[in-house]
């Protein structure tokens, strides 16, 4: 009898704490507490994927960027260039020209009146260049050298020509740089007016969420540096390596090469890899797509420590292989050079060899 009131007791005490969990659970508040929670995480999860969106045209945009500033610097180059020649033609004509004026006078000081008369008849010195009986009336070295001087004449009006085309074309790459500079700077205040939008358990989530992703990411790189404690010292990739943590910034290729000055050293994608093998003796463009057009492709199977992996098509990203599914690169604004996995990124297009 008594065994049988304490089993009853027992159902009874359990019944009566389960139902206070289910009021509890079922209660307005703690219904809401629980909804806020998913709420307020299917935000966080939206606003990173609105990031990570932006961040995707930030360095399609910083690419093109980038692909412009290589035409404009060659094209500067170019003209720095036909600007010398041109000027040294220029003196050379003038040279040439006093040389005839010289021998024009000593020829009309010699009594030879006929230069005189052929003088008196021309309008200008291009005039008299043209005069289809000159040559006969002077000597043959003087009739050479007057040759060469209308070919050098014309050749510094083709020159001239071709100069302001030039110049029009930089004109233009200007423009195009300038445009891509505000593209991105506009992309840049979206993502931090996105940020600043979001209420602070939201920024707190986001941030819970860089903070265990920065810890994986040092996880990694003390992975990558146990896999290449046998790659050759002063090698690519070890080289590579001494510049993680390095800060993103668009545009940038290593110390004092950070566009607005912000940074004493910042990278974008490609300029990390055209400042690593600028290191060894190796050109390579500041744009994704250009070196990953000039470089010799390798099968991931083949591939090792230095080679440069290239991602998107045309390809907007790149870095550098590390091995073992790991390879280093400057990711994105808010980011700094870091060791990611390969097999992480679903757009890889192809993995690249240089060579001097």
């Amino acid at each position: 009898m008594r065994k049988n009131q304490r089993v009853l007791k027992s159902i009874v005490a359990t019944a009566l704490i389960a139902c206070a969990s289910l009021m509890l659970f079922a209660s307005p508040s703690g219904v809401q507490a629980q909804g806020d929670l998913n709420s307020k995480s299917q935000q966080a999860a939206q606003i990173t994927q609105e990031m990570n969106a932006l961040d995707q045209q930030m360095s399609v945009a910083t690419e093109a960027y980038n692909r412009v500033k290589v035409d404009l610097d060659a094209i500067t180059v170019k003209v720095d260039e036909t600007e010398k020649r041109l000027y040294d033609i220029r003196q050379n004509l003038k040279k040439r020209r006093d040389l005839l004026n010289q021998r024009a006078a000593t020829m009309y000081k010699d009594g030879r009146t006929s230069m005189l008369e052929v003088l008196l008849r021309t309008k200008d010195f291009g005039d008299f260049l043209e005069q289809a009986n000159y040559i006969s009336r002077i000597a043959q070295n003087d009739a050479s050298l007057i040759e060469r001087i209308k070919s050098t004449r014309d050749s510094v009006e083709v020159l001239d020509r071709d100069l302001n085309e030039q110049r029009r074309q930089q004109q233009g790459l200007v423009a195009q740089s300038e445009a891509k500079k505000t593209e991105i700077e506009m992309a840049l205040g979206q993502r931090q007016a996105l940020l600043n939008s979001v209420n602070t358990d939201i920024q707190n989530l986001i941030a819970q969420q860089v903070s265990a992703q920065r810890a994986s990411d040092e996880a990694l790189s003390k992975q990558a540096t146990e896999v290449l404690t046998t790659a050759p010292e002063g090698g690519l990739a070890k080289t590579a390596m001494r510049y993680l943590g390095v800060v993103y910034h668009w545009a940038g290729a290593g110390p004092g090469m950070c566009p607005t000055g912000e940074h004493r050293i910042c990278f974008d994608c490609s300029g990390l890899t055209m400042y690593l093998y600028k290191l060894f003796g190796i050109d390579l463009p500041h744009n994704a797509a250009m070196q990953f057009n000039r470089g010799i492709k390798i099968p991931l199977s083949q591939a090792r420590p230095g080679d440069c992996v290239y991602f998107g098509s045309p390809p907007h990203h790149c870095g550098m292989y590390l091995g073992n599914d790991m390879f280093i690169h400057a990711p994105q604004t808010g980011d700094v050079v870091k060791v990611t996995r390969l097999s992480s990124r679903k757009d890889l297009e192809g993995i690249c060899r240089f060579t001097k």
